[in-house]
């Protein structure tokens, strides 16, 4: 049984530190170079973006409590068209706004997110933060073939 609690103890330990190693291997990106007026609201104020070589996407947000942070391929950010960028960022600010990043935040930690019930909930995350991407800039996700989906 001890066994058990140890490996349960490290899965937690992992999961609860792997989110912070962003901020040592990934740099930071400068509030110049993102849209502006998708930066208005107190809480999307509070995101920190960043850019490192992921090895497969555009990026993805995520909660390092107290943090909130959204992380960009560098390369997708480098040959993204502004409509395209602005399209992403308001769809990983949605996913603050909504509360997405606890939620996931906590399914990952605790192994959750390994049951397929729980993974379909969380796809419906990214639905509803196309939903809200789509409110904030008039653009469908549709429109990105680059997205996939």
């Amino acid at each position: 049984m001890t066994t058990v609690y140890l490996l349960v103890g490290l899965w937690v330990a992992f999961n609860t530190l792997a989110p912070y190693t962003v901020l040592l291997r990934a740099e930071r990106i400068s509030w110049g170079r993102l849209p502006a007026a998708l930066l208005t609201a107190v809480q999307d104020r509070k995101v920190r973006f960043y850019m490192m070589s992921l090895s497969g996407g555009y990026g993805y947000s995520v909660w390092a409590p107290p943090l909130n942070l959204v992380v960009f391929d560098r390369a997708f950010f480098a040959r993204a068209n502004p409509a395209l960028i602005r399209y992403v960022v308001a769809h990983e600010l949605a996913h603050f706004s909504l509360g997405h990043h606890r939620k996931r935040w906590f399914a990952v930690v605790t192994g959750l997110a390994l049951i397929p019930a729980v993974r379909r909930w969380l796809s419906r995350m990214e639905d509803e933060a196309d939903v809200e991407a789509a409110r904030r800039t008039g653009f469908e996700r549709k429109l990105f073939p680059e997205l996939g989906g």
